[in-house]
Formats: structure tokens, C-alpha cells, sequence
């Protein structure tokens, strides 16, 4: 699972341009077609795609396609990031990531008015020429990796909503800002049982379902009479067991099917489960079938 923006910071191709914690900007170039990743986008973000195309599919299905000149809104959660088709075999885009702090001063700023437009949950818009304009001075002026300007990433990020806002005709991103932080929680039972074999920790679940770590673990609790580690362990082992008696899987596969992105992780996780390494339960279960 790609945790973003913080795997940006490691990756070739991403030049980081201003960075202050979550909040940052980055410039991504890649070469090359990349398919069907699957990310969690930690806090909101903004995506303008300046060559090739970008496919965007959130965990409720929503999908979109995000062409040269026009970008889109992400708030946090899950999503599949990928299909990034490049033009002449080079793909660009800038990205904004924004922590809530940042969107609450925004929106705060701003005058909002008593009627909200209908919106679409996923959000498309014009990557116009004075964004391009604005973008084109941040990589000009701030692309020095030597000297990430942290004091001004907010300011900046701040001037890019504003900017956003102006040059768009419709309400519709200023109005989803605001309703960002007075979103009701995701129920835990139905979320979890879908999402289980994520490869997520506990923070993450608490982020995506709306809750601080402390409320998550509180309210799951409550839920399900155990911890969420010792319910994610017994039901990502369920899985394995499963998988490995029934599929034609290697362990590296299960492993990744029941949400461990480390293997060895998985194999010693399975052996104090059910007393045997994966390959040896799949020996032990081939040996009772010729049995």
C-alpha cells in the first residue's frame, strides 16, 4: 500500500518543491505507463496533470479520468492512483497535499454563501493558464532540493486554493472544503470487514474512518470485544488459511492477498497462528488429499 505524500518523499521521479509535514508540493515525472496501484492519500490533495492522463478511483467506485490541462481533488482515503498513460512516453503532474489545518484556515478565510451547489463527489476542474502560470513560478523559483522553503509552504498552498477558487466558475470545490471537517464517521463494522486485508495499520484505519487513534481503538472495542490488532491478525490468518487450502497461490501472493506487504511478517504470523510455516500447512494439506 502506498501511504501519500510521505513514499513521495523516497521515489525517483518526485522532486520535492515545498514541504512543511503533510503539507507539501511536489513535482512527478515518470516515464512509462503505470497500472493499477492502489494508495492511501493520508490528507487531502490536489492533482494537475500537465502531460500524459491519470485514472483516479476511489473506494466507493467513483472513477476518473484526469486528461493533459485539468486536475482533481482528493480527500483522504483510499483510492486507486494509476493508468498513468504518458504522452511521447513522459507523464507530469504537480501535486498539493493540504493537512486539515491548512483547509480549516482556508475555509475560514473565505466567505461562504447559505446555498451550496449540487455537486459530483469527485472533483474535476480546469488546470487553467494562470494555475499553469502559478505552478510554472513554484517549480522555477522553489525546485532547489538543497532548500525546501518549509516557512512558506503554507502561505503558498493557501495562494493556490485561493487562486483555485477564483478561477473556477463553479462552487463546487470551495462548498466541498467546507464540509470536509463535519463529516459523520464511517460505520467500523461494514468498513473493516470490507477493508480488513488492507495493508494498513491502525492509524490508518482511525484516519479513514474518521476517528482519532484513541476513539478508534475505544469504538472497536466496543464493536467487536477485541483489540483491532488482535481482530485484524485472526481475520488476515483466516484469509491465509483459506486462500493457501483452496488456491494455487505461492506465499508470497497469500501474504500480499491478507494484507502483509512483508512476507517474512506474514510467514511468522502464520506460524504462531497455526503451529507450521505456510509451506509446510500447504505440504501437510497436498499430503491429506493423496491420503
Amino acid at each position: 500500500m502506498k501511504i501519500l505524500p510521505q513514499l513521495f518523499y523516497q521515489t525517483p521521479g518526485v522532486k520535492k518543491i515545498l514541504v512543511d509535514g503533510l503539507s507539501c508540493v511536489v513535482f512527478k515525472e515518470i516515464k512509462g505507463p503505470v497500472y493499477h496501484k492502489e494508495g492511501y492519500v493520508s490528507t487531502h490533495a490536489m492533482v494537475a496533470v500537465r502531460k500524459g492522463q491519470l485514472r483516479a478511483e476511489n473506494d466507493k467506485g467513483f472513477l476518473s479520468h484526469v486528461d493533459e490541462g485539468q486536475m482533481i481533488f482528493l480527500p483522504k482515503g483510499l483510492y486507486y492512483i494509476s493508468d498513468i498513460i504518458p504522452e511521447k512516453d513522459t507523464f507530469e503532474a504537480m501535486v498539493f497535499f493540504f493537512d486539515e489545518e491548512l483547509i480549516r484556515t482556508f475555509v475560514n478565510s473565505i466567505e461562504l454563501k447559505s446555498k451550496k451547489e449540487k455537486c459530483v463527489t469527485h472533483l474535476l476542474m480546469d488546470f487553467n493558464e494562470d494555475l499553469r502560470v502559478f505552478t510554472d513560478s513554484l517549480l522555477a523559483m522553489y525546485s532547489d532540493k538543497s532548500n525546501i522553503h518549509r516557512s512558506i509552504t503554507k502561505l503558498k498552498l493557501l495562494e493556490f486554493l485561493h487562486l483555485v477558487t477564483a478561477t473556477q466558475t463553479s462552487n463546487c470545490f470551495r462548498d466541498s472544503l467546507a464540509t470536509l471537517n463535519n463529516k459523520e464517521r464511517i460505520g467500523l463494522h461494514a468498513f473493516m470487514t470490507a477493508n480488513f486485508s488492507k495493508p494498513l495499520g491502525i492509524e490508518d484505519y482511525a484516519y479513514l474512518t474518521g476517528r482519532s487513534v484513541s476513539s478508534f481503538r475505544r469504538d472497536f472495542i466496543a464493536q467487536f470485544g477485541v483489540s483491532p490488532k488482535h481482530w485484524l491478525i485472526e481475520k488476515r490468518m483466516q484469509l491465509a488459511h483459506e486462500s493457501l487450502s483452496s488456491a494455487q497461490l505461492s506465499v508470497a501472493e497469500v501474504a500480499a492477498e491478507s494484507g502483509y506487504e512483508n512476507v517474512s511478517h506474514f510467514i511468522k504470523a502464520f506460524h504462531k497462528r497455526y503451529g507450521v510455516p505456510p509451506k509446510q500447512f500447504v505440504m501437510n494439506q497436498r499430503r491429506a488429499v493423496l491420503v
